[in-house]
């Protein structure tokens, strides 16, 4: 058979290889005396009418343009046609459509000759072979496609040549495209909390991997909450100083301080830690003016307390700044910061803080009719009055009862506010109704590593916290619906009431995953958050661990560690695994507690290239499946032309120009940023877009689209019918974007191999892409994974399943 692999045949006819877009582009030509100019050029092999245009200039400043077109052609034209790339493992068909172009009948003898492909066989018309392709008659004006089926067995570098000789004419063309490997990176992770003498877990490898990728890293440490403290140092640089920023930036750092200094800690060696960076890879995003000294502290707590002393009002009050009104919410977040740092050991000066609470105390009744407001308020009031040691006043006894009698009206935010005013105020009994009743509102995620989008993911022996949360997760107007706000009081309430209930591990894993970056969304979100966890670590008890641990993989040592109080504040230990350590299939992870008491916290992340056939899904904490939905029309009597939707499955055939839509459902287990998602194209499909930035919505799913889909996943047999209708509301659901449904824009690059896909923001919950495909060049494809990951928290990844799928000639 001609063209063998790794064989390109001697040139016999001129091979057209340049196909620029632009021929040429002369940004400055000087014109002769005669206002002529002549410019030489090459013009590229592509066979099409090119359009010149000059635009000239003077130096009088007069201007003109002008434009002229030429048309480069030939007798005979050879036209290759494929798909744009190639994937290990496909089969697919080359086509060679030959153009007479002449005023004769011709007859023309095909050739193609390929490098880093495997040819198998040809075929034109009703006559196929294996051998030399014989030549074909085509008529004067008419056309010829001949076809060629070839199989891709590696990857790399392939270049293909097809040509046409007959009746004194010639025509050919050369390109060069990519071969993929059928592999995929993957990412696969296990986590937990280690409260007895051993942990373990298990983290799959596939045997069909690429070994010398393949990395395993597991790290320990004594506790979660000290991720916050690189909080800190974003606080203190905060450029701005509004009230509630000029008390955001001292007061966490001043708490910390003295949470670490009650047990035993030296604050000054602790901060000293802090503000030179805990996590020490990150210190250089996280301390962009470097190191912070307690001295310096200091000095930040003394120009806080004097802007604040200054922006007080005659009655009291604080507003957002010092010209103004007074302002409910400033006056009271103001309030409750100065009596904390009073407690911690700041000297506040006397009567300000009494000033302020006089003045809140005035406003509460007036409140009454905004419980969330007033709520706020009380919680300011109770906290202080409990710091002094002294009794609820009168008022505040009057709006205990309003609220008490309106708690259905307060939201989770309010809610934990209320049950810790009742805490400070001392009313046990009521403080603990309503903290049950927070309970029953939270949003409860039992297991961050299972997905519903995709069944069996979870690491057997995986054991991590889970996440709680309250409040709005996505747009949210009023300051009462903030997610993490709400859920860092919500903590502090159930710290205070019920320390021991499960939702402060929970609540306070899911705080945690939702840093954005060193820090949270804004400066009061994460004072609040630093506020929170600084409870957490002084109830919890994880700053005065103390314990020594093995770590071991497949029964082989690979490291230990001792945790003391004064390296609580260390990043946690890392330990790298030798890749002769692992193991096709099940690597058994173990971590023994040899001495001491106290929790661990343990994470196993492997990362390798998987050559998997099929490619598996993975992920951790983002999960992301992809459904195909071959596309139809049916003309009805009442409904006119509707769209009928069928599921393609692995293995299905599609035939050339079916319209496919690609539906991209994404699980996101906490509220994440800056998500990309890539979605590798089955190479003989094509994109029905043409232009990168074209409109496309994330649309979440309500829990009936996600139980459908689900259900419609299942490997049970079913009714077709049901399964029919089952997936035409799957698809159809959201898909005009109104009904409330919640979205988020997506931003698309169209690739020549891929679908790249940018969200800027994806609250917790199941979202859905759309976009369509069209098959177009015959074979048999791997469509492998889409892939999903939080840009700069690459940690967070996923990858859906691999889809085969074949396209037939129409």
């Amino acid at each position: 058979m001609s063209g063998a692999a790794g064989e390109l045949g001697p040139q016999a006819v001129q091979v057209r290889s340049d196909f620029r877009v632009t021929a040429l582009w002369e940004p400055a030509v000087m014109t002769g005396a005669d206002g002529r100019a002549t410019v030489e050029l090459k013009m590229p092999d592509s066979l099409t009418t090119w359009r010149a245009t000059a635009r000239a200039v003077s130096e009088g400043n007069r201007f003109g343009m002008g434009s002229s077109s030429t048309r480069s052609k030939k007798p005979l034209i050879v036209r290759l046609q494929g798909p744009r790339f190639f994937v290990v493992g496909d089969t697919t068909t080359l086509s060679a459509v030959i153009n007479n172009n002449s005023d004769r009948d011709l007859t023309v003898s095909p050739e193609l000759q390929v490098s880093g492909l495997n040819l198998q066989s040809w075929s034109s018309g009703s006559r196929s072979g294996g051998g030399t392709v014989p030549a074909v008659s085509i008529a004067a004006g008419g056309e010829v496609r001949v076809d060629w089926t070839v199989s891709v067995e590696q990857a790399g570098s392939v270049q293909l040549r097809v040509s046409g000789v007959g009746g004194g004419l010639s025509d050919a063309m050369e390109r060069r495209y990519l071969a993929h490997e059928h592999g995929l990176d993957k990412l696969v992770a296990a986590a937990g909390k280690a409260t007895g003498s051993v942990a373990s877990t298990t983290i799959a490898l596939p045997a069909a991997r690429v070994v010398d990728s393949t990395q395993l890293r597991l790290t320990v440490s004594p506790s979660l909450a000290v991720t916050m403290l690189d909080a800190l140092p974003y606080l203190v640089h905060y450029p701005y100083g509004c009230t509630e920023q000029t008390m955001s930036r001292f007061l966490p750092a001043v708490i910390t301080a003295g949470t670490l200094g009650s047990v035993g800690l030296d604050p000054a060696v602790a901060m000293s830690r802090v503000f030179g960076g805990i996590e020490q890879a990150t210190a250089v995003q996280t301390h962009p003016k470097g190191t912070t000294d307690l001295g310096q502290l200091d000095e930040v707590i003394e120009r806080g307390l004097a802007r604040l002393y200054d922006f007080q009002h005659r009655d009291g009050g604080w507003g957002w700044w010092k010209e103004g009104d007074s302002d409910r919410f400033m006056s009271a977040y103001t309030v409750w910061g100065l009596g904390l740092a009073q407690q911690a050991g700041v000297t506040v000066r006397s009567g300000v803080i009494s000033r302020g609470a006089d003045y809140l105390d005035k406003q509460l009744v007036e409140a009454e009719r905004a419980p969330d407001m007033q709520a706020w308020m009380l919680h300011a009031l109770s906290a202080y009055r409990s710091m002094i040691g002294a009794s609820p006043s009168e008022l505040q006894r009057k709006a205990i009862d309003n609220l008490w009698g309106q708690r259905g009206r307060l939201n989770a935010y309010t809610r934990a506010l209320f049950a810790l005013a009742l805490h400070h105020s001392g009313d046990a009994d009521r403080a603990a109704v309503v903290v049950r009743n927070l309970e029953n509102g939270a949003a409860i995620d039992r297991a961050v590593d299972r997905s519903v989008l995709q069944q069996g993911l979870s690491q057997p022996g995986s054991a991590p916290t889970g996440t709680a949360h309250w409040g709005n997760d996505g747009f949210y107007w009023r300051w009462s619906d903030g997610g993490v706000e709400a859920t860092a009081f919500a903590l502090r309430a159930f710290l205070a009431i019920d320390p021991d209930n499960e939702l402060v591990d929970l609540s306070t894993n899911w705080l945690i995953k939702n840093r954005r970056g060193a820090q949270w969304s804004n400066t009061r979100d994460t004072a609040i958050v630093v506020l929170a966890l600084n409870d957490y670590l002084r109830t919890s008890g994880e700053l005065t661990t103390e314990a020594t641990y093995d770590v071991l993989v497949n029964g082989a040592p690979v490291g230990s560690g001792t945790v003391t109080p004064e390296t609580t504040l260390s990043a946690p230990n890392t330990f790298d695994v030798e890749v002769g350590l692992l193991r096709d299939g099940d690597n058994h992870i173990e971590l023994r507690r040899t001495s001491g008491s106290g929790a661990l916290y343990w994470s196993a992340e492997a990362r390798f290239t998987s050559l998997e056939e099929p490619v598996t899904a993975a992920g951790n904490e983002l999960f992301v499946r992809r459904d195909y939905f071959r596309l139809s029309t049916r003309p009805t009597l009442l409904s006119g032309v509707i769209t009928q939707r069928q599921r393609v499955e692995d293995g299905d055939a599609l035939n050339s120009g079916d319209r496919v839509e690609v539906v991209l459902n994404v699980e996101t287990k906490n509220n994440y940023e800056y998500l990309l998602f890539e979605d590798l194209k089955p190479a003989g499909l094509e994109a029905v877009q043409i232009r990168s930035g074209e409109r496309l919505w994330a649309e979440r799913l309500d829990s009936d689209a996600v139980a459908a889909m689900v259900e419609d996943a299942g490997e049970s047999p079913a009714d077709e019918a049901a399964r029919a209708r089952r997936a035409t509301r799957l698809a159809s659901r959201g898909s005009t974007g109104g009904g409330g449904i919640e979205r988020r824009w997506v931003y698309q690059e169209l690739r020549d191999r891929n679908i790249a896909m940018f969200v800027d923001s994806l609250p917790q919950g199941v979202w859905q892409i759309r976009y369509e495909l069209r098959a177009e060049v015959p074979g048999e494809f791997h469509a492998l994974p889409v892939t999903a990951q939080a840009m700069y928290v690459p940690e967070i990844r996923a990858n859906g399943r691999e889809l085969r799928l074949r396209v037939l000639d129409r």
